[in-house]
């Protein structure tokens, strides 16, 4: 896995080069998420974590660009603190989003544009780096993760200062089941696959180099 970062770390410092060379965009990215595994006992998104890295970019025109990123998530589930029955599933992924992004400065109401939010679409790849999971206090084996999930990203954001800075916000939700097999009778079904779902929210900062 350590091997895996490092690799991911180099292809992103040469498209970080290549990309300022070529005067398109790159900068970091620092935010919190709130998740659940969809599959699991317990709905609700409970479970608290982090999310950093970085990313590069590419102005299409003035209203289309493409994002990708590198970034260290935590997502997983986590039990009501209220509820008897205590659990843990968390689940570190390095995760390398691809999005679409249009502003929305081709509208206005009342005269102002609305060149301050932008909407993004795409999908992200998700590589599992750390699993960590307990029921009742006592850790169990989580080698019943699988290795790679694929997501589908949506999101808004609010543009600061031009796009020097902004504020994200993006679902994403896996399309195949990330679990080896099922975590219970009551497991979700999506496209036709039974098994465990990662959904997660969350709220980011993105500052432009």
């Amino acid at each position: 896995m350590k091997k895996l970062i490092y690799l991911l770390a180099f292809i992103f410092t040469l498209l970080t080069h290549s990309a300022f060379s070529q005067a398109f965009f790159g900068g970091i990215a620092l935010g919190g998420t709130t998740s659940q595994v969809d599959g699991d006992h317990n709905n609700g998104f409970h479970k608290i974590g982090f999310t950093a890295g970085a990313f590069v970019g590419l102005e299409l025109t003035e209203i289309f660009e493409t994002q990708f990123e590198i970034r260290y998530i935590q997502k997983g589930a986590r039990s009501d603190a209220e509820e008897a029955y205590q659990f843990l599933i968390q689940l570190d992924y390095v995760e390398l989003p691809l999005v679409a992004v249009a502003n929305l400065g081709f509208l206005d109401i009342n005269g102002r544009k609305l060149d301050w939010i932008s909407v993004e679409a795409g999908a992200s790849v998700d590589v599992l780096a750390r699993t960590n999971q307990k029921n009742d206090g006592s850790n169990e084996a989580t080698n019943r993760w699988k290795k790679l999930c694929v997501n589908g990203v949506l999101g808004l954001k609010l543009n600061l200062n031009g796009k020097k800075f902004q504020i994200g916000t993006r679902v994403m939700t896996s399309i195949n089941s990330a679990y080896i097999g099922n975590l219970s009778d009551e497991a979700a079904i999506r496209f036709g696959q039974k098994g465990a779902f990662n959904d997660a929210l969350e709220l980011v900062m993105y500052y432009r180099f």
